[in-house]
């Protein structure tokens, strides 16, 4: 059976890996090899963002591992920086022309600067290696990577943004044998639950990001429709209109209602996941990537559902490609060969099958591997996500500088600082001054 190349079935298996302790986040360059006396090798240096814990890191760094192992002309320092801090190392030595030959980048807007700057260079001339050599990719999906027509990188997955993890038994206490399938009833069940002495949701927004791409990216697109951010791009929208405002009040309706747990704007995104396991909240909403920590750390008679906000009679899901690597601009000559022999190896099948394994939606047309285990939550995740239709993640489409204030306006509004309207205001008081 062929994976659909936008969605997929998934898998749990926990690959260790000896390489970690090697790339252990210190910040410092390590080579990941066994053969490290060849003089004549062709140093590369390689930047990627830390998830100790995360399958999904453990499967990917396992290949680049066996990478180093089977390629003894090629000396890869491999360099890993904790994820929480690795968008302001590359940002600040991208300012000071200062990266590696290698480094991890994210789609869309938060590539673009880098393709502004001239920092990265573009693939376009070893496409054809995935779309027509080994047919593992289309061409349209280099799309998230691409700018201007060129690409950047090589996409591995995707990631639908929006899940509601639930437990059954908490919900059926209060009285619901099912997730509701109306607002009205999930509002409802907010206040069913809360009568039961529950909190209803745990979320994590210290980081900020949460409530941009888990929340807003999908409840914004139910009430906009998915053209609404490129309207705001060429100024035929605005985030001052009726329905993007209402999207806003969701929040605030939440907030009011007494949705969340009070420290929702002091803890990250593991610790709500670690809220929700621990039976101190009913639900918690995170990207498709919660379901590995959830079945990881789940306690044995923990019975966990998934499901999407019920709203307006829609199923859009906030969907954007994973994370990639690009290839410095500077780089020529050899080591430009070994760049691309680098991407044609860890880009390959094995890590596609791999990270379905790991509980990944990838976007590549490979084969469910026959070793691949599904446990019942992943399916009832994979029916959701090909019932769903994809929605732009909003961190992935928006100036940087608009998306900042977006974050900061909806951490405002759970604090009442700001009402939907004034941040809607102030949002779009940034996209026009950055649009001058």
């Amino acid at each position: 059976m062929r994976i659909w190349s936008k969605h997929v079935l998934l898998g749990i298996v926990i690959l260790l890996i000896s390489f970690l302790a090697a790339c252990s986040g210190s910040g410092e360059e390590a080579s990941s090899g066994e053969d490290t006396n060849n003089e004549d090798a062709v140093e590369l240096t390689f930047w990627k963002s830390e998830d100790i814990g995360r399958a999904d890191y453990q499967a990917f760094m396992d290949i680049v591992e066996k990478f180093d192992k089977e390629h003894p002309d090629i000396d890869l320092q491999v360099d890993t920086t904790p994820n929480a801090d690795y968008r302001t190392r590359l940002n600040t030595q991208a300012a000071g022309g200062q990266l590696p030959d290698m480094f991890q980048v994210w789609p869309g807007a938060e590539l673009e600067p880098l393709v502004e700057g001239e920092a990265v260079q573009p693939i376009n001339n070893i496409m054809g290696y995935w779309t027509e050599e080994t047919g593992l990719l289309d061409p349209e999906d280099f799309e998230d990577f691409s700018v201007d027509g060129n690409a950047y990188a090589v996409p591995a997955n995707t990631n639908p943004t929006h899940m509601i993890f639930y437990d059954k038994d908490m919900l059926a206490d209060a009285g619901y044998d099912k997730f509701p399938t109306t607002y009205d009833e999930f509002l409802q069940l907010i206040d069913d639950l809360k009568a039961n002495d529950v909190t209803p949701i745990a979320l994590g927004n210290s980081d900020a990001w949460v409530l941009q791409s888990v929340y807003i990216s999908t409840i914004a697109d139910r009430f906009t429709g998915s053209d609404f951010l490129e309207g705001v791009a060429n100024g035929k929208r605005a985030f001052t209109d009726e329905d993007f405002v209402k999207s806003l009040g969701v929040i605030d309706e939440l907030v009011k209602k007494g949705a969340f747990n009070e420290d929702l704007n002091t803890i990250d995104s593991s610790q709500m996941i670690d809220y929700f396991l621990q039976g101190k909240t009913a639900m918690v909403m995170d990207g498709n990537w919660g379901i590995s920590a959830i079945l990881e750390n789940m306690p044995e008679d923990k019975n966990v559902g998934v499901a999407m906000i019920p709203l307006n009679d829609k199923k859009t899901m906030s969907t954007v490609a994973g994370t990639g690597v690009a290839i410095n601009s500077e780089l020529e000559g050899e080591k430009l060969d070994a760049a691309h022999t680098f991407l044609k190896y860890v880009y390959n099948q094995e890590l596609w099958e791999e990270l379905i394994k790991v509980g990944r939606p990838v976007i590549a047309n490979v084969e469910v591997p026959e070793d691949a285990d599904l446990h019942p939550l992943q399916q009832e995740m994979l029916d959701l996500i090909a019932e769903s239709e994809p929605a732009p993640v909003y961190d992935a489409t928006l100036i940087p500088a608009v998306n900042d204030q977006l974050e900061n306006e909806l951490q405002s509004i759970t604090v009442g600082g700001s009402t939907p309207e004034e941040a809607a205001e102030n949002i779009q008081r940034v996209q026009e001054s950055e649009q001058k």
